[in-house]
């Protein structure tokens, strides 16, 4: 008896919006939305978080009927897209980076199955994206991840709109952003190629009968995992950083 009299409208109204931004920004959020971790998993981790956050969850403040509660549920849905698409877009960083080594390497024609996105990917990119996920486990992502959940529920009660504007003007202004972050953690490689393919290029002028195929390219190549492995852990460093400044961003959005 006392659990039914405890399934008040209000509390299954809020249980409810509870478990859409949940489950939402689960799937959504980078590393929960991984295709390797199973859907049965993720739905059980959602459904025990609701039980374990809903005693400190605000209740629904609104009045309880199908126009509201839908219209609640749509902005849970549009939030955690919007939040998993600012932390994604890191993630493509690097993506995109590796694409720009992978072309001057010669390794475009390389390419393998993401199973995350499902779809071709270089070699480069994907190695990028394993060290991405590492990293981001070993700055304690996954828990920022949570933690940044357990603020939505005050600082965002069920029912209200967060500022799309803002969101909107910060994703015009970072995609111009993106472009210079993937061109500066290429760079090293692409300067290193560029002065390779003029050295080489002025040795065939004065030596005809050197190969380029088979002399050039492993050299060309060698050197360019050289300096990837020089500056790994400096691109990871800005991963972090960039990582940590979208959490704040987010923070600054709900608000």
């Amino acid at each position: 008896m006392e659990i039914i009299n405890y399934l008040t409208p209000v509390n299954v109204v809020t249980y409810l919006l509870l478990f859409v931004r949940i489950s939402s920004l689960l799937a959504f959020m980078p590393f929960f939305n991984y295709t390797a971790v199973p859907m049965n998993v993720k739905a059980a981790f959602a459904f025990w978080l609701s039980i374990l956050l809903f005693p400190v969850t605000p209740k629904f403040a609104y009045e309880i009927n199908i126009a509201s509660v839908l219209l609640s549920v749509l902005n849970e849905v549009a939030f955690a897209f919007f939040v998993g698409m600012a932390l994604q877009i890191v993630f493509d960083v690097l993506k995109y980076a590796g694409e720009q080594i992978s072309f001057v390497m010669g390794f475009t024609l390389a390419n393998v199955m993401d199973p995350n996105a499902g779809v071709q990917t270089t070699i480069i990119s994907q190695f990028f994206t394993w060290i991405a996920v590492l990293t981001f486990l070993s700055i304690g992502g996954d828990h920022l991840e949570i933690l940044f959940l357990n603020k939505t529920l005050s600082m965002l009660p069920f029912g209200e709109f967060f500022n799309y504007q803002n969101v909107y003007e910060y994703f015009v202004v970072y995609m111009g952003k993106y472009f210079l972050l993937g061109i500066a953690m290429a760079f090293p490689i692409i300067a290193i190629s560029l002065m390779g393919d003029i050295i080489f290029g002025m040795i065939m002028k004065t030596m005809p009968q050197f190969n380029l195929l088979v002399v050039g390219f492993p050299i060309k190549i060698t050197i360019a995992f050289m300096v990837l492995i020089a500056i790994i852990s400096s691109m990871m460093q800005l991963f972090s950083a960039e990582i940590l400044k979208i959490f704040g961003a987010l923070m600054k959005f709900i608000g």
